[in-house]
């Protein structure tokens, strides 16, 4: 694999010739669209109504459009669909289309990747390649006549439009701000750069415009089904120097991966919900690699600080993996030192690995839940190692016993690691490869079933409002809110200003009309249920009869109200008062440890809660009602 190979040095060590993890590869209109799209002024989106559009596509058996049910992909029948891609690169690249279609019809390129069996392709763009209005010479689509005289964009345009109409789902990929070979110490670690080296600046706000504009450009195209937000975050290059500029995950600054993502996800779902949103982890923060520095944490911080989309059923998580890297191992032998690759871990070592870095989002009933799609992998067919051999073996074990979606790296003929020939005429299935990654590709697991799972989302609102829903209303004004997903009930609170959402037991309980009531701070304190004074001496915000607890809310001197959505079904009034403020009182465990390292309550799976009892701003009690 031909790697980006660079020489730098800063301060008083050099790092020379190595490689990351990944594969060898107007300022004010954009805040203008930005607030139109927040606002649902843009597209004749709303906001406060952000609902699935009502066409619905067949192809085959799937009915598109796409969403998630608990760690799965879904269609529109609620059938699990199982994602199997490749990815097929060239327009992040300087050529700023994708390969082979020099040397093959499009026609042809798209019949090797049914012939393989793969239902899906991930398909990189450049952010430079997006307002690239240079024409594309002839060399480069020499075999397709047909796109002489278009720029980067269209030929973009008609791969997509080539690979949907032949039923192939198409993931859009940013895969870099510029359009050169990826991913080294660079300008496309983060998702914005700075500086006059390649005279193109890309601030977050023209990260998002661009975006946005892919999404609506496609968003009639139903089997453009998801938008993978950013390929391999990691340290860059800071401005024009070589100090390394990290990503971080939840600090809420500039380089915050994890706000950039979930901010961009809930404009992507306002522009089109029917969209999948993708977000990759962390592939590499801290220092640049050199020995002992630096780490790649793939999706470890998910556990901590999930995603929240408005649209919940949105979200898919992403990771990459391959056998010439590690957790602290970059794949250059130089400046990694003897930090351990994939490939030389055993067995055990391998897979504790793995499901810490990112498997463990799968598991099902947990407020993090979600699918998770390992976006790239790979292995060169001439490999002489018998450890990257079993790497593959190892890592296909673990994609088809956890059931787990996937995309190979890569199609191409023209690079060494590619599944079909330099000339893009055949599907090379005739090297050790195909051993692992045939039965990958032919083991459905559930797919084409129907899903039934249970759900649980975390909300925590200590530095800010964390809002699940699509419920745009500020219905506490001047208080941070913690809003659950839709249809969800609050099932547990903590003393940290956490709460667990769930939809078990009850399924869906939000009226269709939206409504909601508010008991807030300045409440007369009215019993609703007839248990009388169920947290004596504490302050008590409690929901009407057939309402329930769907969010909170808090100020600076502690828990301040509570939001009540009316139930779509008449609801039982047995309660009971669950304590919490001198340690943890669960009558469930579901959903896992939501709250770590504070007191928490949790009513049963059975139950609902009906209020919320505090005591100098602290939350004490829940009202548990069934």
């Amino acid at each position: 694999m031909n790697h980006l190979k660079l020489k730098w040095a800063i301060g008083l060590f050099s790092v020379l010739s190595f490689a990351w993890s990944c594969s060898p590869e107007g300022s004010k209109d954009n805040l203008l669209l930005l607030s139109n799209l927040l606002s649902g002024n843009a597209n004749g989106s709303s906001a406060s109504s952000l609902k699935a559009l009502s066409t619905t596509v067949t192809v085959g058996s799937v009915s598109f459009p796409l969403s998630t049910n608990g760690r799965y992909i879904v269609d529109s029948n609620n059938k699990r669909f199982k994602l199997k891609a490749v990815n097929w690169y060239g327009a992040s690249d300087t050529h700023q289309v994708v390969g082979g279609l020099d040397q093959q019809p499009i026609s042809k390129i798209i019949s090797l990747i049914q012939e393989w069996g793969f239902n899906a392709v991930r398909l990189p763009f450049s952010n430079k390649m997006l307002h690239d209005t240079t024409v594309v010479p002839n060399d480069y689509i020499a075999a397709n006549p047909q796109f002489a005289g278009k720029i980067p964009l269209e030929i973009y345009d008609l791969t997509v439009q080539a690979l949907t109409d032949a039923g192939i789902v198409v993931v859009l990929n940013n895969h870099t701000t510029f359009s050169e070979w990826c991913c080294g110490y660079d300008y496309n670690g983060l998702w914005y750069h700075t500086g006059s080296t390649f005279a193109y600046n890309q601030s977050t706000d023209m990260w998002q415009s661009d975006w946005i504009m892919m999404i609506n450009r496609y968003k009639n195209n139903k089997l453009v089904a998801a938008a993978d937000l950013r390929n391999e975050v990691r340290t860059q290059r800071k401005g024009d120097t070589y100090i390394p500029d990290s990503p971080n995950w939840g600090s809420g600054d500039v380089n915050d991966w994890h706000k950039a993502a979930q901010d961009l996800g809930n404009l992507v779902t306002i522009a089109n919900p029917d969209i999948l949103v993708i977000v990759e982890g962390i592939n590499w923060w801290g220092l640049v690699p050199i020995v002992g520095s630096g780490e790649r944490p793939h999706l470890k911080p998910v556990k901590d600080l999930p995603i929240h989309l408005r649209l919940s059923n949105k979200l898919v998580y992403s990771a990459h993996n391959y056998g010439y890297i590690g957790p602290n191992n970059n794949g250059d032998d130089t400046t990694s030192g003897n930090n351990i690759k994939y490939r030389d871990m055993d067995l055990n070592t391998f897979r504790s690995t793995i499901y810490s870095e990112w498997g463990y989002v799968t598991d099902p009933d947990y407020y993090y839940t979600s699918p998770v799609w390992v976006s790239e992998f790979g292995a060169s067919p001439s490999t002489t190692l018998d450890t990257d051999k079993e790497w593959l073996k190892r890592l296909v074990d673990y994609l088809i016993e956890r059931d787990m979606d996937f995309a190979f790296w890569p199609l191409n003929g023209n690079d060494e690691w590619g599944l079909v020939s330099s000339d893009w005429s055949r599907t090379l299935k005739d090297d050790w490869r195909y051993q692992d990654l045939g039965r990958l590709l032919s083991t459905t697991g559930n797919q084409g079933q129907s899903i039934l799972a249970d759900h649980f989302s975390n909300l925590s609102i200590g530095n800010g409002d964390d809002n699940s829903s699509t419920l745009a209303s500020d219905w506490d004004n001047g208080a941070n809110k913690g809003t659950c997903p839709d249809g969800y009930r609050m099932n547990g609170l903590s003393t940290n200003y956490k709460a667990l959402c769930t939809d078990t037991n009850y399924g869906i309980l939000w009226n269709s009309n939206q409504s909601y009531n508010v008991q807030a701070v300045n409440e007369t304190g009215t019993r609703y249920h007839g248990t009388g004074d169920w947290a004596g001496g504490f302050t008590k915000y409690e929901c009407p009869q057939n309402y329930v607890v769907a969010g909170f809310s808090k100020r600076w001197w502690g828990t301040s109200g509570i939001l009540c959505e009316p139930s779509n079904r008449s609801l039982g009034n047995s309660c009971r008062t669950v304590w919490f403020d001198r340690g943890d009182n669960r009558s469930s465990t579901r959903g896992g440890d939501w709250a770590s390292g504070s007191y928490k309550g949790q009513c049963a799976d059975n139950e609902y809660v009906g209020g919320v009892a505090q005591k100098n701003g602290g939350a004490s009690a829940l009202l548990c009602c069934r």
